[in-house]
């Protein structure tokens, strides 16, 4: 007998929250991390096994408090092996060598010490050599001699004072550290003891250079998708130092570093990857090499069209890079792909990409005239891995997830001559008597007769013959979209199981509906987006169950500048309450201040009021004629948290100090020691209760008869 739990913030909160699924190099075994929360207590991390043919686990590393990361499969080892690192006082950083066998096998693994490294290093990737040694690299901040450098041995200053020349001052949370990252590597080789050693002293890929590698090492996320290593060498992802204009600040390329030898330094300088098109400058991501080390392949998303994101592919020898996409399928294709992995033969690529509220897999195979295929389309995939073992056709293992399905692990048979096979599931669904069918979609017509799609969540008890409270919620972005997925910030079925009807439109920005769709926000910022909202209201005041008397919006990020738009428009007297999650406010300084520079798609130009103010402001929340309009405002929730740099909290106090001058009811939640998102688990719980409670003060929960 299953017993049935409820869904609320703290079972939420506190249920484990599995990594994605690692497959060893003959496709057997599977390496996963699983991350517990505790409310007043410390999160536990452990690590664990699953063998792919049966679903038996066993856990690797427990209880451990998050010292152990980048725990990898060693190369070379038949799965029987892992290489991790694991933090250490002073700075410093182990890697570790460790049998992965069970527990029934060998109750006490042996345990390696290998090295110890005079400052923290994380991202650790390997690859096998041909002489059976094994290459690795990971990322450090590098001192001015380019070697390794350790903050906390680094000569402590009286001064707090900070110095830039430059715009790139602060990322994500974070001031931006006078030391550059660096990715520096070496080799592991297995001496005739058995034991490993690392050959020699660890090499700065970029030292002498002005570069910074890889990007985005502040901004939260996968920063070690953003490079990889081949026999050949580092291919990894580095920002401009020298940006031409300071909306292009955050540009970005794909560079080839040759190692020749992986125990001494490279005497090669890192190279540039062009398509030799000057209409290509953008930001880069998920660089990799092929199987055969020979070819390097990445995503490219140009400032021209932010919403045409592209997959390159060229030669190491000559480092010219093609569109992939116009080369084999002989034009555009409208999804846009989010991840990429080379099939092991090299001869197709595995896509991850946006499909119409789903992030769903299609393979690519690298001829002329061929099309992706769709491989996974009834779930949300985060993570893909070919399967080198076996035999037939190619088989993918896929991390993925639904709106009532914290983590799904299959196999997927790129064939489709079989049915995916599952895994392993965390069958949340079950523990807490959620059902597929509590997830719908609508389509509804929108601006300019557009089709849009919504997503809708009901709560497990819903009765259609009741009227339900509704609840309208606005995603960021904008180029991103509400996905068929578990979100762990904003669940929906989380809130449903409080007794609403979730509602979440992929208005006009949104991703997975094609370039034109996505694009279709340029210069329209408040104008498509919210036009498709109250479109959106008018298609469910037709459907009998939603109490239309009782609706509730809430965003965040771009959601919050939304809900701050709404504020000032018609379309708030629909609504009973508001949530105004770090919004961005004031558009003629908002970008600024941001530490996202901006591109220059979204206003038709650079986002700055002396080069175009009139695009700004027309889109902008902050103009005194719509803020005479807040005195009719329902009532608003603001949430804003002090080290929140992409919308800084000055916008969120704005919104709130308005709304306080004239007399709306209104309440500012403010966490001092989160940034734009609201992560650590008893900080998040106040952020649920807070927000449910506001809701629930203004529309009540549950239906009416």
């Amino acid at each position: 007998m299953v017993v049935r739990r409820s869904l609320t913030p703290e079972t939420f909160l506190t249920l484990p929250r599995r990594g994605d699924l690692v497959p060893n190099e003959n496709g057997t075994l599977g390496l996963f991390s699983v991350s517990t929360p505790g409310l007043g207590g410390e999160t536990k991390e452990e690590w664990r096994v699953i063998r792919l043919s049966s679903g038996e686990s066993w856990t690797l590393i427990k209880n451990d408090n998050t010292k152990t990361h980048d725990v990898s499969w060693l190369p070379g080892t038949d799965g029987k092996k892992i290489a991790c690192l694991r933090r250490h006082d002073g700075g410093a950083t182990e890697l570790v060598i460790a049998d992965a066998v069970p527990p029934t096998i060998d109750p006490k693994p042996s345990i390696q010490s290998v090295d110890l490294f005079d400052g923290v290093v994380q991202h650790l990737k390997l690859h096998l050599l041909a002489d059976g040694s094994v290459a690795f690299a990971v990322v450090g901040l590098a001192g001015e001699d380019g070697n390794l450098y350790n903050e906390e041995k680094a000569p402590k200053s009286l001064s707090s004072a900070r110095i830039y020349d430059t715009a790139r001052v602060r990322e994500w949370d974070t001031y931006v550290k006078p030391q550059k990252y660096a990715i520096f590597y070496s080799k592991l080789v297995r001496r005739d003891n058995g034991q490993w050693s690392v050959a020699s002293q660890l090499h700065n890929c970029v030292k002498d250079t002005a570069l910074e590698a890889p990007a985005d090492m502040y901004i939260p996320g996968n920063p070690s998708g953003n490079f990889d290593i081949s026999a050949k060498g580092i291919a990894f992802v580095a920002h401009d130092p020298n940006p031409s204009k300071i909306h292009y600040s955050n540009a970005s390329d794909v560079f080839f570093a040759p190692v020749d030898s992986w125990s001494e330094a490279t005497e090669h300088r890192a190279t540039c990857m062009t398509t030799g098109n000057e209409a290509a400058l953008g930001v880069s991501a998920n660089p990799r090499f092929s199987p055969d080390g020979t070819m390097i392949a990445y995503l490219k998303t140009p400032f021209a069209n932010e919403a045409d994101t592209r997959l390159i592919i060229g030669q190491i020898c000559s480092l010219i890079a093609v569109d992939v996409f116009k080369t084999v399928i002989d034009s555009s294709w409208e999804l846009v792909p989010s991840s990429f992995e080379f099939a092991p033969d090299g001869e197709s690529i595995l896509i991850v990409a946006d499909d119409h509220g789903r992030r769903a897999l299609h393979q690519l195979k690298l001829r002329h005239h061929t099309k992706p295929i769709a491989l996974v389309k009834n779930r949300s995939v985060s993570a893909v891995y070919p399967l080198t073992g076996g035999s037939g056709s190619l088989q993918v293992l896929v991390t993925a997830s639904t709106g009532i399905e914290g983590s799904i692990y299959a196999v997927v048979d790129t064939a489709q001559k079989l049915e995916d096979r599952i895994i392993s599931s965390t069958n949340y669904g079950a523990k807490f008597g959620l059902r597929g069918s509590q997830v719908s979609e609508i389509w509804f017509e929108g601006a300019n007769e557009t089709c849009v799609h919504a997503w809708v969540t009901y709560p497990s008890n819903y009765d259609e013959k009741k009227k339900w409270p509704v609840i309208l919620e606005i995603h960021g972005g904008p180029a991103d979209s509400w996905r068929d997925d578990w979100h762990w910030r904003w669940n929906a079925a989380l809130w449903a199981e409080q007794g609403y009807v979730v509602v979440r439109p992929n208005f006009t920005g949104s991703v997975g509906y094609g370039v034109k769709f996505a694009s279709g926000i340029y210069g329209e910022w408040g104008g498509r987006p919210y036009q498709d909202l109250v479109h959106c209201m008018h298609y469910l005041a037709k459907i009998p169950s939603l109490d239309m008397d009782r609706v509730v919006a809430a965003g965040g990020s771009y959601g919050g500048y939304m809900a701050a738009w709404i504020l000032g428009h018609a379309l708030a007297q629909k609504f009973k309450a508001i949530i105004c999650h770090d919004p961005c406010f004031d558009m003629r300084m908002s970008f600024l201040y941001s530490d996202e520079t901006g591109g220059i798609s979204d206003f038709n130009g650079p986002p700055y009021p002396w080069a175009n103010a009139k695009s700004l402001d027309k889109w902008n929340p902050a103009r005194p004629e719509l803020l005479q309009r807040w005195a009719q405002a329902p009532p608003t929730l603001v949430i804003h948290s002090d080290r929140d740099f992409r919308c800084p909290v000055t916008d969120g106090l704005a919104v709130f100090r308005t709304l306080q001058a004239h007399g709306v009811p209104s309440r500012l939640l403010n966490f001092p020691d989160e940034n734009h998102f609201v992560l650590k688990p008893e900080n998040s719980l106040v952020w649920h209760q807070t927000v449910f409670d506001w809701i629930e003060s203004w529309v009540g929960k549950g239906p009416t008869e």
